[in-house]
C-alpha cells in the first residue's frame, strides 16, 4: 500500500505546487493505514486545542504508526478535515527509503539533518514560514523511535523552533503504538492507539539556550505524566 500511494503521489507532484493534492492524498493514506491495520484511534484532550490556531505539537515516538495516528488526531483537533494545515518534521535519512522516501522529498513536510547545524537551521526557518501561513508543525524531539517504548530524552530543536516562531507548544502522548508495530519489527498487531493532547504551553519569552532547555525539560515532564507507567522514562 505504501509503494502504491507513494507512486501515485509522485505521479502528480510536478504540478501540485500548492500541495493541495498531496494533503488530500496523504491524509487519505494515513486514515487508510489505520483502517487496514484494524487499528482504532482514540483522541483525548481536543478541548485544549483552538480551531484555526497553529501550534508546535511535541510527541513521543515509538512506531511508524505514530505518523498516521498523530496526523489524523491533530487534523481532528484543529478542525481540519483535509489534513492540509500540518507539517511534520522528519529525519532526512528517511529520504533514502525507496518509494516512501522519494515521496517525502517532494512533500511539504520538513526534513532535518541534526548532525549538520546549518542544515538544521534551514529546517527551522522552513517551519517558521509554515507558521506564518497558519500551519501547525509536529516534531518528535527524541530524534528516533524508542526501541523499548519508553520515553527517551528530548533534543533541543523543537524548543528552539517554538522560541523562534513564538507559537504555543502542545505536549502530545502517543500511547500503545509500540504494541501495534515495534521499531525494527515487521509483525503487525491490531489494537488501539491513544493520542492525548495536553494544555498548550506558551513559548519562552527569550530566544536563548537557557530558556529553551528549561522549556524542553518542562514539556518532557508533561509528556511523561500523560504516558502510562510502562512508557515513562527509566
Amino acid at each position: 500500500m505504501t509503494i502504491g500511494y507513494s507512486l501515485f503521489g509522485l505521479s502528480f507532484s510536478w504540478r501540485d505546487k500548492d500541495f493541495r493534492l498531496f494533503y488530500k492524498h496523504g491524509f487519505g493514506f494515513a486514515k487508510a493505514a489505520l483502517r487496514l491495520g484494524n487499528i482504532q484511534l482514540e483522541v483525548e484532550g481536543k478541548e485544549h486545542i483552538t480551531h484555526g490556531e497553529s501550534y508546535v505539537f511535541v510527541a513521543n515516538h515509538t512506531s511508524v504508526f505514530d505518523i498516521p495516528a498523530v496526523w489524523v488526531a491533530v487534523a481532528e483537533a484543529v478542525g481540519d478535515s483535509s489534513g492540509g494545515r500540518l507539517r511534520i518534521i522528519y529525519k532526512r535519512s528517511l529520504e533514502l527509503i525507496p518509494f516512501l522516501g522519494w515521496e517525502l522529498k517532494v512533500s511539504p513536510f520538513i526534513p532535518i539533518q541534526r548532525e549538520r547545524a546549518r542544515k538544521s537551521m534551514n529546517s527551522i526557518e522552513a517551519a517558521v514560514r509554515a507558521f506564518q501561513m497558519g500551519e501547525s508543525v509536529v516534531i518528535f524531539p527524541e530524534g528516533t523511535r524508542s526501541r523499548s517504548g519508553r520515553l527517551m530524552e528530548f533534543r533541543r530543536g523543537a524548543f528552539h523552533l517554538a522560541a523562534r516562531a513564538k507559537k504555543p507548544i502542545v505536549p502530545v502522548a502517543i500511547i500503545d503504538a509500540h504494541k501495534i508495530l515495534q521499531a525494527d519489527s515487521v509483525q503487525l498487531h491490531e489494537g488501539t492507539i491513544r493520542v492525548v493532547f495536553g494544555k498548550p504551553v506558551p513559548p519562552p519569552e527569550h530566544d536563548d539556550r537557557i530558556a529553551e532547555r528549561s522549556l524542553m525539560k518542562h514539556i518532557h515532564a508533561l509528556v511523561e505524566q500523560m504516558l502510562p507507567e510502562e512508557q515513562r522514562g527509566l
